[in-house]
């Protein structure tokens, strides 16, 4: 079965370092793959929407994170180092949450290979043999991806529900007095129940950095046995 996530990649300041996908036979996905890539990064999000989506259902999408170089690359220290993390998506199959949590999680597996030499200062394709495989099996397990976000959703909503319900306690004018203690009972109970959450997210995102930097120092001792060839990068 093929994986709604058609197609990704990493880049540093516009250099393509890994990616893994393949087109949909019509290059339909190298044609979004390619118009994403070269949108300029802004501070957020980038979406490359397509006029006809019947011909083309495909829609790419892009997140930028700006980083201080720093002098350990032998830069100014204060000089940006621009990392971006692009999808290209089947309509059809994936909505634009799910891309978007697809991304993110790529930004958390990635961080402890982002200070290896070959990241920081490689040329195109300079992490391909250790990343790729790792954005082919997380393009494989996009639903497990979806899952986790729509948990985590569940969280913020309870979050605020609790929140919400604080509120309208405390803006009732009658028996104030009365609901005073059970507004603080509320209060504790729903900071107790964000700091729970927050430690879930952080243990997700630690066991996915630990992932990706065990999956890619696997990789890279086996590169001659799994190969993913770049779709865009050489064109």
């Amino acid at each position: 079965m093929s994986s709604p996530i058609c197609w990704s990649c990493v880049q540093r300041d516009g250099i393509i370092l890994a990616e893994a996908g393949c087109d949909d036979g019509s290059t339909n996905v190298i044609k979004t793959a390619q118009k994403i890539t070269k949108m300029k990064p802004t501070a957020g999000w980038e979406v490359s929407r397509n006029f006809s989506m019947s011909s083309n259902p495909f829609r790419g999408i892009k997140f930028h994170l700006h980083e201080c170089a720093g002098e350990i690359d032998y830069r100014p220290s204060d000089d940006i180092i621009i990392w971006a993390f692009s999808c290209v998506y089947n309509t059809t199959e994936c909505n634009e949450e799910t891309a978007k949590a697809f991304l993110t999680k790529l930004v958390f597996v990635s961080e402890p290979l982002r200070g290896m030499p070959w990241w920081r200062e490689g040329a195109t394709l300079s992490a391909q043999p250790s990343f790729a495989p790792t954005l082919q099996q997380q393009m494989e397990n996009v639903e497990q991806i979806d899952k986790l976000a729509k948990m985590q959703q569940h969280v913020d909503e309870t979050t605020a529900i609790m929140q919400n319900n604080i509120e309208n306690i405390l803006e009732r004018g009658d028996k104030i007095e009365d609901l005073q203690e059970e507004a603080q009972k509320l209060n504790a109970a729903a900071k107790v129940f964000k700091k729970n959450a927050k430690k879930v997210k952080r243990f997700q995102m630690l066991q996915n950095a630990k992932h990706g930097l065990i999956l890619g120092t696997a990789v890279t001792g086996v590169v001659g046995v799994c190969v993913i060839p770049p779709l865009i990068a050489l064109l």
